[in-house]
């Protein structure tokens, strides 16, 4: 970046004179056809009948443009249902005056602007070039409030706004598209997708290390749970208002709502999953605490299991190394007080417990948790809105996780890659690593996270070599990512480990935090041994544990 800075800063105190040459309008008057470089659509329809008069203003910043179809009878009454007759360059119209005034580019013009003949409103756009002009009419709206062209309608969109509401609470990110019959412009079709989330330019700003262009147009889910894209056939009457019911694979609903050029109102309704086995229960986060009666802890919230052949070896000094199976070392380390609280520091577990109260899987998809900010003992219990995580049981025991990333993507990307700042590592050797990841994460984006449930709480093994199994007890379940999910991701980034230049750039930041300063052997250790375990990993799963009476009030430790 710096030589490619000085190469520009002397580059531009050579040439401060030479401004770089932009395209200049063609002087002359010239009338164009189709076949002699004009290119006309009006609503999607390309039309061949029709001409361009192209008129300079004598300054060579403006011009006019006349469109004319072939159609004699230009200003005649436009039928009940419009349609772009033969002849005509808009419903019921054959002549279009367009007074533009261009931006230009080193090789043409462009322009744009809104207009309106004697009965539509319309979009225009197109370019000019020395030997072409192209025009494009869209977004064509008849003066009485029929919707002639199809148009798209999203949160962020000024001029062509959505209000979407599910089962009363407002869904954000989203994207509804109305098309219209052509042959009949009181019906229509909806189609309920998810907004593609365009993080572009602020990957752009970022200055990360590697290249993420993978995730800079990431598909979201759509507004229906499980259903990334679905076509809703409306009647439109008075006022071009709709509604009605309907049903996807996953679920039932009713509909009602508006449509005009600048905005598009749809309330669903009476939304609910066809399968909803988890809706019954209000699920609560068992509370971790020391039981000194029995002097051990109880209320794991935790679902972990991590069985592999192979074993961390923990660097105890003096020659002396202890092989401990993936399962006992991550739960030690989910027991080691990492966080701070205040004076204090939490474990894992315990700040958990102490964060997430509750989780309710609604009937209607929805997602919904009771949480306290910053984990705060004793504070108070936050209900998080409906619309940001949604589900639906895609099999039994296996369910579909769909969060919305246009509500948390910011807080993500706020995180700042510190390994990038503290050390010269080249990440960029592993960017087809990091293509993989990126490509498999904005699928699941879109199409859900798989995630699966059980009814009890997993027992591991007594012997080394055996399979655990669950503890049917009837109060509790356990809801986690599986092997066929989180192994894929462990097997792309294992390999990474291997590269002792990523290895002591970890160590460098652990021996920063004076919690884990005196543990960077130990760490060592298990970097070296975690490419071995992850390739000889038979299962692994993480999550949570939950039950359905609510808890006892015991103070956590």
């Amino acid at each position: 970046m710096l030589v490619a800075a000085t190469i520009a800063g002397f580059t531009s105190c050579s040439d401060d004179n030479d401004e770089p040459k932009l395209f200049e309008l063609p002087e002359e008057m010239k009338t164009m056809t189709p076949a002699s470089g004009l290119t006309m659509i009006s609503n999607g329809q390309s039309l061949s009948d029709v001409t361009l008069l192209y008129t300079p203003a004598p300054d060579g910043k403006t011009a006019t443009l006349v469109i004319e179809g072939s159609n004699a009878e230009v200003g005649k009454s436009r039928a009940d249902n419009p349609v772009i007759a033969p002849g005509d360059v808009l419903p019921g119209t054959a002549t279009v005056i367009l007074n533009i005034t261009p931006k230009f580019e080193a090789d043409r013009a462009t322009f744009e602007g809104d207009s309106e003949s004697t009965y539509c409103t319309f979009h225009y756009d197109g370019n000019i070039t020395s030997t072409t002009i192209n025009v494009n009419f869209t977004n064509i709206v008849m003066k009485n409030g029929v919707i002639f062209s199809t148009l798209s309608f999203t949160d962020s969109d000024v001029d062509h706004m959505l209000e979407l509401t599910y089962n009363a609470a407002p869904l954000i990110g989203k994207m509804v598209t109305f098309k219209p019959n052509s042959s009949n412009l009181t019906k229509g079709i909806l189609t309920l997708a998810g907004q593609t989330l365009d993080l572009s330019d602020l990957l752009k700003t970022a200055q990360l290390p590697v290249d993420f262009s993978k995730i800079a147009k990431i598909p979201t889910p759509g507004v229906l749970p499980g259903t990334p894209s679905f076509d809703l056939p409306v009647v439109l009457g008075e006022g071009n208002s709709f509604s009605g019911s309907a049903e996807t694979d996953f679920v039932t609903f009713k509909y009602e709502g508006t449509v005009a050029t600048e905005k598009l109102v749809l309330n669903i309704t009476e939304a609910k999953l066809k399968n909803a086995p988890l809706s019954e229960n209000k699920w609560y986060v068992p509370q971790y605490f020391y039981n000194e009666d029995t002097w051990e802890y109880e209320g794991n919230p935790v679902h972990f299991v991590w069985e592999s052949s192979a074993k961390f070896n923990i660097d105890l000094g003096g020659g002396w190394v202890l092989p401990l199976p993936p399962s006992a070392l991550v739960g030690m380390m989910l027991q080691m007080g990492l966080i701070p609280q205040g004076d204090e520091t939490a474990s894992v577990t315990q700040m958990l417990s102490r964060a997430l109260k509750t989780v309710e899987f609604r009937p209607d998809g929805n997602i919904v948790a009771g949480y306290v900010d910053k984990g705060l003992v004793g504070g108070p219990v936050i209900q998080s809105p409906a619309g940001l995580a949604q589900y639906v049981v895609a099999a039994d025991g296996t369910l579909l996780l769909f969060l919305n990333p246009q509500a948390i993507i910011m807080n993500v990307m706020k995180a700042q890659n510190e390994t990038a700042k503290s050390r010269a590592v080249d990440f960029t050797q592993y960017q087809a690593t990091i293509d993989g990841l990126a490509e498999m994460l904005v699928k699941c984006v879109n199409q859900g996270f798989p995630i699966s449930y059980a009814k009890g709480i997993y027992q591991a093994p007594e012997e080394e070599g055996e399979s655990g199994s669950y503890i049917d007890t009837d109060e509790n379940i356990s809801v986690y990512a599986g092997t066929e999910f989180i192994l894929p991701l462990l097997k792309a980034i294992a390999p990474i480990f291997n590269d002792e230049e990523v290895r002591q750039t970890i160590l460098d930041l652990a021996g920063q935090n004076e919690d884990f300063a005196d543990m960077t052997p130990t760490l060592d250790g298990i970097l070296k041994s975690l490419p071995e375990v992850v390739e000889k990993t038979t299962k692994i799963e993480a999550g949570l544990i939950l039950t359905k009476p609510t808890v006892p009030e015991t103070s956590a430790e």
